[in-house]
């Protein structure tokens, strides 16, 4: 990441300490989101061939704003077909949308009109959170990796500008302190109403395991 740091890390803390809801939920101070978009995606190239797609209706529908502190930063991922759209769940969350990243890749990808090299990382910020860091350029040049594979620069850059504790949804591997959910990892939480393979197998500390009733009578 080329960043010129023109404020230091503050000394003292920014943002809340982690806590829980009255259900028992913990909650994010930060949370990364990098939905399955419907969006332009069906074609012979789309990612429908890599990973289940979800409705915009089911994106909008899940408890974001529920899961994020009173004071959160919310980053969430999108490409020029939902750039727009991204922005208006991301209110629907509970958040203002206050600031976009761009991930410049080294190869050139599809698009009807401009052959697009680049997505987008919106900041939105619920409460009162401001950045720990205020030296981090808007724009950046990344390797482009396997399909939707997301730079691991950027969880760092997250870090440097947001406090946790973290959450990444739609996660597609584990990072080192950052709790995960999603289809193609071990959930370190479950959401109600959005199922994933790992409910079954979760066993850390405060998640919520999901059983059948199948299985509960088992029990």
């Amino acid at each position: 990441m080329h960043t010129t740091n023109t404020n230091p890390e503050p000394t003292e803390p920014v943002g809340i300490p982690d806590d829980t809801t009255s259900d028992g939920i913990r909650r994010y101070t930060t949370i990364l989101v990098d939905p399955p978009w419907p969006t332009g995606q069906q074609g012979k190239y789309g990612a429908e061939h890599h990973y289940n797609l979800m409705t915009l209706e089911r994106i909008k529908a899940m408890p974001v704003d529920a899961l994020a502190a009173d004071n959160a930063h919310l980053y969430v991922w999108c490409y020029a077909g939902t750039r727009y759209i991204a922005e208006d769940i991301l209110r629907a969350w509970g958040f203002r949308f206050v600031d976009e990243f761009v991930w410049g890749k080294d190869q050139m990808g599809l698009g009807q009109y401009f052959r697009h090299a680049h997505e987008t990382l919106l900041l939105g910020v619920k409460g009162k959170l401001p950045v720990k860091f205020r030296g981090q350029r808007s724009f950046t040049m990344l390797p482009r990796q396997d399909h939707s594979h997301k730079p691991e620069e950027v969880h760092v850059m997250i870090q440097r500008l947001s406090p946790g504790p973290y959450l990444e949804l739609f996660a597609r591997r584990p990072m080192p302190g950052w709790d995960v959910w999603g289809n193609q990892v071990n959930a370190s939480i479950s959401i109600p109403g959005y199922p994933v393979p790992s409910d079954i197998k979760v066993d850390m500390p405060g998640a919520t395991v999901v059983v059948s009733d199948e299985e509960a009578a088992d029990a």
